[in-house]
């Protein structure tokens, strides 16, 4: 490769990593609710989830803009850094449906009760302090865990894209 190429093909990393990012940023731009909080599938009988919290939680409002996510602590972001990642069901919530569910029965059939059709599963990375991911069930329903809690995030009617599909 000559010394002259090797600034285009620069060029042309850096322009499909920032579309990438503005494909992310905008697939998932918008307002969201924050529905209701479950406990997660490795929550044993004793319960080790806060109801004080799911409750401060459910019924919030996560925007996700392309310089912000405006939402509550910890979701909230000054400097996201959006990816798209597809990842199989052993990757849900940072491993933790596959190290900590039901053994019996595996990683898929517990994403599958959670709502999971398609793998692999589109999950937005934010790059934001805390590491929450969210995955998408679909094109208007986003899931995240914290706290041994699942919050299901519906995209505010305003925002819909039902029509679109999920790559």
């Amino acid at each position: 490769m000559s010394e002259r190429r090797r600034p285009a093909s620069a060029w042309l990393l850096v322009a499909g990593l920032l579309a990438t990012c503005a494909f992310a940023q905008d697939r998932y731009a918008g307002r969201w609710t924050i529905a209701r909080g479950d406990p997660a599938p490795w929550v044993g009988a004793e319960g080790a989830v806060d109801p004080a919290e799911v409750k401060r939680l459910v019924g919030q409002h996560v925007t996700f803009e392309a310089k912000r996510i405006r939402g509550p602590v910890p979701l909230g972001c000054t400097a996201p850094h959006y990816v798209v990642k597809h990842v199989p069901t052993e990757g849900l919530f940072q491993g933790g449906l596959a190290e900590y569910g039901d053994p019996a029965l595996g990683a898929d059939a517990l994403a599958t009760q959670i709502g999971f059709a398609g793998r692999p599963i589109a999950t937005l990375d934010t790059g934001c302090d805390g590491a929450i991911d969210f995955h998408a069930t679909g094109d208007d329903e986003l899931l995240f865990a914290l706290d041994n809690v699942i919050y299901r995030l519906h995209r505010d009617a305003a925002h819909a894209t039902s029509p679109r599909k999920t790559p």
